[in-house]
């Protein structure tokens, strides 16, 4: 199982750099940001601070975020050095740190470089870039190496090779869709919703399937696993609300007030999560011993 598991994650693997070479041919400049904005709006929209010839934007997000990325990276390298032959801590471990290289990638385009790469040079501002398909895509990804994790955690034998296949069709799938949306290009298909639809089942497999075990075993780890999926679909709530509710603008009020934006929200939310993570979850995760290969 680890083997065939494995060998498909390599394929996905080349699937992956496909995308992200196709992001690099320019088709996303074709979409601009909407509302339409130049380059002015967007430094009245956003904290920038100019720093030598770089124009650096909302530094409290970029902060945030790439502490963020340094502590998902951190968490991951800290589940793959404690695995002890565990595949579950090993794949939460990968799951992880690709969670770590796409905050990086987030934080590069949505907050510390957005001017530079979305608005420098241009009339209008361009909606995204490869930082931001290659965040998409390694998020997308991370989220199947967590559901291939508690498939080893909590599930047995057809149950466990069903969720492995799903978290790699699920993954597979959505990189197709990236690529769709870079060669067509489409703001719908490269949008976060988009990305969400993705996501969320993984997260609420994980639920189902370690509260069904739960109940039967009462295994500190398996209530864990379903309190850390709950915590993680509570800050994709919190975002979704922040933003919904429109106060950043609010709070910003055109650079007279402070900038936390929605994605701040998120990044403080992910900080907290991957503390239980680590502390909690970290503490009993191990594979299902009763499971047949």
């Amino acid at each position: 199982m680890q083997t065939s598991a494995a060998r498909r994650w390599r394929g996905l693997g080349l699937i992956v750099a496909g995308a992200l070479a196709l992001a690099g041919c320019g088709r996303l400049d074709q979409l601009t940001y909407q509302p339409a904005t130049t380059p002015e709006q967007w430094c009245q929209q956003r904290p920038c601070v100019e720093v030598g010839d770089t124009v650096w934007t909302e530094p409290l997000g970029s902060f945030l975020v790439f502490t963020l990325a340094a502590l998902w990276v951190a968490a991951g390298i800290y589940f793959l050095a404690t695995r002890r032959g565990q595949r579950s801590r090993a794949w939460l471990g990968v799951a992880l740190v690709l969670g770590g290289i796409g905050a990086a990638q987030a934080g590069i385009s949505y907050q510390a470089f957005s001017y530079v790469l979305k608005c420098e040079g241009r009339e209008l501002c361009v909606l995204t870039n490869g930082f931001e398909v290659g965040y998409s895509v390694t998020q997308a990804l991370s989220v199947s190496a967590m559901l291939t994790a508690v498939a080893f955690a909590c599930a047995a034998a057809g149950l466990r090779r069903g969720l492995i296949w799903y978290a790699g069709i699920n993954a597979a799938v959505y990189v197709v869709v990236s690529i769709a949306g870079v060669l067509l290009p489409s703001a719908v298909l490269l949008s976060f919703s988009v990305l969400m639809l993705f996501a969320l089942p993984g997260i609420v497999i994980v639920i189902v399937v370690a509260a069904r075990r739960y109940r039967q075993t009462r295994d500190p780890m398996d209530r864990s696993l379903v309190v850390a999926a709950v915590l993680l679909v509570a800050v994709q709530i919190a975002y979704f609300g922040y933003y919904a509710a429109g106060i950043t603008a609010t709070l910003y009020d055109g650079g007279r007030g402070f900038y936390f934006s929605e994605n701040d929200v998120l990044h403080v939310g992910m900080i907290l999560w991957l503390g239980y993570v680590v502390f909690v979850v970290g503490k009993h995760l191990r594979d299902n011993v009763v499971a047949s290969e």
